[in-house]
C-alpha cells in the first residue's frame, strides 16, 4: 500500500513532528511511505534530533508546489494529514486527519474516513467546535529511561517561541519561579531550560532575553541537544516542570493550554517527577501526589517543588509510580491504535458498514425528532377529543 503522510510544520522538529517520523518508520516496514511536507529536512537531522532511521522514507518539499496535485500525482491508498492548521482534502481513497487541537473553526472533514484527537481534552474540543467524533489516539512518547544517578536538576523541555509567536511553553514564568526559589534559599539545585529554537529572528532574541535574564543564578539554556544528549537530560533529572497555558483561559482560550504534553511523558519514562500547569492533557496523565502534582499558579509549583525536594523517599516513590504510568502512552501503543485504525479503514467491507453505521445514526436522529413530535400530536388529540366533549355538554 502506498501511505502520503503530511506535515507542513515538519522543520520545527517539535512533538508532532516525532509522530509523524514514528509512524512514518513503522508503516515504511510493510508499505511504501512518503513524507510531504513544506521544506525538507536531512535523514540525517531527524536521526539525530529524534534517534529514528526514515532511510526507507521518501521525503518531498511542496513549497511553491500545489500541495493537492502533487499528492495527487503520487497516487496513494491511504492519507495521513499530520499537520496542524491543515484544512487540506483528502486526496486519496482512504483518508486519517490526526488533530493535535481544533484551531480552525471552519473546516470541512467529510472527506475523512476517521478523525484522531491526541488527548480526551482535544476530542472534547473537536466535537464542541467542529461537530464531528474522533477517537482518541495518544501521541507517540519516547521511552527515555532507564532512569540514572539522580542529580539536583529541575528539567524543562520545549521549543522556545517568542511570547507572541507559536505554541508558547512559558519558560520565562519557569524561569521567575526558580529564581524566586532561590531568592528565597534554595541551594544545590539547577534549572535547565532545554529544546529547540523556532525559525526567526523573534525566537532567538526570546532565548537570548532567557539568557540575560537567568544570569547569576545556577539555570542552564540549551538548545538544539541531540537525542542522547537530551535522553541524558531527562535521565539525570529528579523533577520536570512544565507550564504551557499559565496565563491564559482554558474557556476563552483552549488552543493555548497543552493539548497532551509529550515531553511531560518523556520525563516520567526517566523517572522525573513532573509538577505540571493544571489544565488540558496533563490532567488526563498525571495523579497528584503519586506519580506528579498539578499547580495552578507560581506560589503553589514553588510550594510542591519545596515540598518534594524536602522529602527525598516522596520523590523517589513518585518517580518509580511516574515511570509505570508512562508505559501507557508510549511508542507501541500508539504504533498499535494506528495500526488498528488503519486496517480498519483500509478493509474491503469498510465503505458498507460505514454505510449501515451512518444509516443507523440517520435513524436515530430521526426517531428523536420523531418522539415529541408523536407525543405533541397525542396531546393535540387529546385536547381536540375534550373540547368535542365540552360541546355536546
Amino acid at each position: 500500500m502506498k501511505i502520503a503522510i503530511y506535515n507542513l510544520n515538519f522543520a520545527t522538529l517539535g512533538g508532532g513532528e516525532r509522530r509523524t517520523c514514528a509512524l512514518a518508520a513503522h508503516l515504511a516496514r510493510e508499505h511504501i511511505v512518503t513524507i510531504f511536507v513544506q521544506s525538507s529536512v536531512p535523514i540525517a537531522t531527524i536521526k539525530t534530533i529524534f534517534g529514528l532511521d526514515l532511510s526507507n522514507v521518501e521525503i518531498i518539499a511542496l513549497e511553491h508546489k500545489d500541495h493537492t496535485a502533487e499528492i495527487l500525482r503520487w497516487d496513494p491508498d491511504l492519507f495521513i494529514n499530520n499537520s496542524h492548521l491543515s484544512n487540506l482534502p483528502n486526496p486519496a481513497r482512504r483518508g486519517i486527519y490526526m488533530c493535535m487541537f481544533p484551531d480552525l473553526r471552519n473546516i470541512d472533514l467529510r472527506s475523512y474516513h476517521i478523525v484522531t484527537a491526541n488527548s480526551r481534552f482535544t476530542a472534547k474540543w473537536i466535537n464542541k467546535r467542529w461537530g464531528c467524533p474522533s477517537e482518541v489516539v495518544y501521541s507517540a512518547c519516547q521511552n527515555m529511561g532507564p532512569p540514572l544517578m539522580k542529580q539536583k536538576v529541575i528539567l524543562n523541555v520545549g521549543r522556545f517561541f517568542d511570547t507572541r509567536t507559536g505554541h508558547h511553553k512559558r519558560q520565562e514564568m519557569l524561569l521567575h519561579a526558580f529564581k524566586g526559589l532561590v531568592d528565597d534559599g534554595l541551594h544545590g539545585w539547577e534549572l535547565q531550560l532545554v529544546g529547540t529554537t523556532g525559525p526567526g529572528s523573534e525566537n532567538r532574541e526570546f532565548v537570548d532575553r532567557l539568557r540575560d535574564d537567568a544570569a547569576d543564578y545556577p539555570v542552564h539554556i540549551r538548545s538544539g541537544l541531540e537525542f542522547n544528549e537530551l535522553r541524558r537530560a531527562y535521565q539525570k533529572s529528579s523533577i520536570y516542570w512544565h507550564a504551557t497555558g499559565f496565563g491564559t483561559s482554558e474557556a476563552k482560550q483552549p488552543g493555548k493550554q497543552e493539548h497532551f504534553g509529550m515531553s511531560i511523558i518523556e520525563a516520567m519514562s526517566a523517572g522525573a517527577v513532573p509538577i505540571a500547569f493544571n489544565s488540558g492533557g496533563p490532567r488526563e496523565v498525571i495523579k497528584p501526589a503519586i506519580n506528579g502534582y498539578l499547580w495552578n499558579d507560581l506560589e503553589e509549583l514553588k510550594a510542591l517543588s519545596t515540598q518534594l525536594i524536602k522529602d527525598p523517599q516522596s520523590l523517589q516513590s513518585m518517580a518509580a509510580s511516574a515511570v509505570l504510568r508512562s508505559r501507557t502512552f508510549n511508542v507501541s501503543e500508539f504504533l498499535a491504535r494506528m495500526d488498528c485504525i488503519i486496517e480498519r479503514i483500509t478493509a474491503p467491507d469498510y465503505n458498507f458498514r460505514l454505510l449501515q453505521r451512518r444509516t443507523t445514526r440517520l435513524r436515530m436522529k430521526m426517531r428523536k425528532v420523531a418522539k415529541p413530535a408523536v407525543e405533541y400530536l397525542k396531546l393535540f388529540a387529546s385536547a381536540l377529543r375534550g373540547q368535542k366533549k365540552n360541546k355536546l355538554h
